[in-house]
């Protein structure tokens, strides 16, 4: 019995799958390095390891997943079934993480349907787009904002602390890093831009007197 399985996996057929398989992972890890590093190289801040190595897993994992599947509608549904019972906990509150999860996405879906041409030229082409977005956004960079960075508390409503003072004071702003420090806290990072600009040290002051926030910093562009 297991000499007829063995001689099975090693038919020609069964060679040219497994082939098959690992060069489909080869390119869908290559592939998943280049939107890796497209996202490390265009975040503001620090981009966190863990989602940059999530990235490249998802990207080969669809990959696998969608060999798997192949033209079967019954795995297809079953494959739905089966992830409907996880849950995910974390929150990606950032659009552009989303986007970059999409794009992962969709290239392992490309390269597990037998279309490499069609995630090699999309992942070149869609990484130029989102190369090209960064630069014109670091040259058109308002020069009457900057970074502010303070820290909160741990918890589940930390934007509470200063959602008020932002909405009141700035015009737009944004989050560009979280993460947590030593002391136990969660210490965020915002590029902001007040209303009226010959304000900003009033605001940095009125940040720096809420009860919860500390380690207030402000950094001008």
């Amino acid at each position: 019995m297991n000499i007829d399985v063995l001689s099975q996996f090693l038919s020609p057929y069964s060679f040219a799958v497994v082939s098959s398989v690992i060069l489909n992972l080869l390119l869908a890890f290559s592939l998943g390095l280049v939107i890796a590093a497209v996202y490390k190289w265009t975040h503001r801040g620090m981009a966190s390891e863990a989602f940059i190595n999530t990235l490249i897993i998802l990207c080969m994992l669809i990959s696998v997943v969608m060999v798997v599947i192949g033209e079967s509608v019954a795995r297809a549904f079953s494959l739905v079934g089966a992830l409907s019972i996880i849950r995910f906990r974390t929150v990606v509150r950032d659009p552009r993480d989303i986007a970059f999860v999409f794009f992962a996405l969709a290239i392992g879906m490309g390269v597990g349907a037998g279309n490499p041409s069609v995630s090699i030229i999309g992942t070149f082409l869609i990484s130029i787009v989102i190369l090209g977005l960064h630069s014109w956004q670091m040259i058109t960079v308002d020069k009457q904002g900057f970074l502010v960075t303070f820290c909160v508390p741990i918890c589940d409503e930390f934007e509470e602390y200063y959602q008020s003072i932002f909405s009141d004071q700035l015009s737009t702003y944004r989050r560009i890093g979280r993460k947590t420090n030593q002391s136990g806290m969660i210490e965020l990072k915002y590029h902001v831009k007040p209303e009226q600009p010959e304000r900003w040290v009033q605001f940095i002051q009125d940040l720096s007197v809420v009860e919860g926030i500390s380690k207030v910093k402000a950094t001008k562009f």
